[in-house]
């Protein structure tokens, strides 16, 4: 994680449990450069990002922790693809270390620097 160097302040929360794209922009949460004015200025051009994924339990217990950073700048889309993907594939490894793990979708989620 050496090698991102965060660029805009603040961070974009996105709730990993929305796959209707207007539910996860209802809910996602803003801070610093990332609120509106300067959020299109953000995703507009291809950046590094880093993503940290932060898993809960149904009983709101964090049960994984986990950060990847982009090797090459992406866009809009990649970001969607890779808090995606990589979500899916954190909550799978995670099962297969807990088989009865229940993870909650609902509360889970990505945080997004750039």
């Amino acid at each position: 994680m050496s090698n991102f160097k965060q660029v805009f302040d603040g961070y974009f929360k996105i709730f990993l449990h929305d796959d209707d794209y207007k539910k996860a922009a209802d809910r996602a949460q803003f801070t610093g450069q990332w609120i509106a004015s300067r959020r299109k200025r953000i995703m507009k051009k291809d950046r590094k990002f880093q993503v940290t994924l932060h898993i809960f339990d149904m009983d709101g217990h964090k049960r994984g922790l986990q950060s990847m950073v982009f090797r090459d700048k992406g866009g809009q889309g990649d970001l969607s693809k890779v808090i995606f993907g990589f979500g899916n594939d954190f909550v799978d490894e995670l099962r297969a270390g807990d088989k009865d793990l229940k993870v909650d979708l609902v509360n889970s989620y990505a945080v997004v620097r750039a």
